[in-house]
Formats: C-alpha cells, structure tokens, sequence
C-alpha cells in the first residue's frame, strides 16, 4: 500500500506479543499513587526500555520519559497504546480506580450538603 510519506506506521502497539494487557493483582494497584508510578512500574515490570516503548507509541524516547517522571500528565487517548506497549492494565486500572473515587467523593460531599442543611 502505497502513501505520500505523511502517514506514521505504529507498527507495534496492538500486535507486539498478540496478547492482551494483563490486569495487576490488586495489591499492587493499592500501593500505586500517580498515573506517572503506573506507567514507570509497568515498564519496568515488563522490562522494557524507554526506546522500545517509544517505538510502539510513535513518540520519542524524552517525551516517554517524562510521562513516567510525571513531568507531563498522561493523555487520556494514548492510556490504551500504553498499556498495549507495556502488557499491563495497570494505568488503566489506576485511572479507573481514581475515577471512582473521585465520583464517590463527590456523592459524599453532596449528601454531607444535604445533611448540613436539613441540621
């Protein structure tokens, strides 16, 4: 197939291992504090090089670096490339487990409202 040169090729992110990201046993989910933490123990975890993860999202091997440093935040749209590079859920389940904290947070604090003015 033929292209006039603009298109990048991910050659890699789906199809590395032909398997599915695996999820992390849920004792290491709860020892997990930022999304940055997630991304650099599943490198890790999978002992990958930063050149490699690169070369499966298509970014460069500083812009992966500062991810995992959390010196920039992760986008949303590139969670699931990652957690393909990787072979782990771990981002994935961290971020799902913020979310839903951050929903029972917010009923909390709406029925605590509720409670405080009906006082």
């Amino acid at each position: 197939m033929a292209t006039d040169g603009n298109q990048k090729s991910l050659p890699l992110a789906f199809g590395a291992a032909n398997t599915a990201p695996k999820d992390a046993p849920a004792r290491v989910l709860r020892l997990i504090e930022t999304e940055a933490q997630a991304l650099a123990v599943s490198i890790r975890a999978g002992h990958h090089k930063l050149e490699y993860i690169a070369a499966v999202t298509g970014k460069s091997k500083a812009y992966i670096s500062r991810l995992q440093t959390g010196r920039r935040p992760i986008p949303r749209k590139l969670v699931d490339v990652l957690c393909a590079a990787t072979g782990s859920n771990l981002l994935r389940q961290f971020l799902d487990l913020q979310a839903a904290l951050d929903r029972r947070d917010a009923c909390q604090v709406s029925h605590l409202a509720g409670l405080l003015r009906a006082a």
